[in-house]
């Protein structure tokens, strides 16, 4: 003869009285064992992959800052001819790069529409800071 699951009503806020549901059996860890955790756990295959799609988030705004930061040395050298243009500069760096990697993240098998605005930003900082830093160590040879 099969088992019946046990049920047991139970009234939960905000639902219908009387509402049956099932209910896990509670077991009770031996002595040195840990208690079983109900949250669900990240199975190892999908943090390897979410490591090395960080990896490619952090190292493909780099290299396109670093290119920024070549280029506006070759184009602008130390920028005293544009003294009244720094932030549309900056701005139009950003602009530039935040379509280019809506281009390039899916080559590189990144879902671009899963970003959020704090994703967004966390790239754009680093192409920028990365241009910015690339550029002061140019200037900096070259003086």
């Amino acid at each position: 003869m099969a088992k019946k699951k046990k049920t047991r009503k139970v009234k939960e806020v905000g639902s219908v009285e009387g509402k049956e549901r099932q209910v896990k059996p509670q077991v009770k860890p031996a002595e040195g064992e840990a208690a079983p955790k109900d949250e669900a756990v990240t199975p190892p295959v999908d943090k390897e992959k979410e490591r090395v799609e960080g990896i490619k988030k952090t190292v493909i705004p780099g290299i396109i800052g670093t290119i920024a930061g070549f280029i506006l040395f070759a184009v602008i050298n130390d920028g005293s001819e544009y003294s009244n243009l720094w932030f549309s500069i900056l701005f139009i760096l950003l602009a530039l790069a935040f379509y280019a990697q809506r281009l390039i993240f899916p080559g590189f098998g990144i879902n671009v529409r899963s970003f959020g605005k704090k994703d967004w930003f966390y790239v754009e900082f680093i192409v920028l800071d990365f241009c910015l830093v690339s550029w002061t160590i140019l200037l900096n040879i070259n003086s």
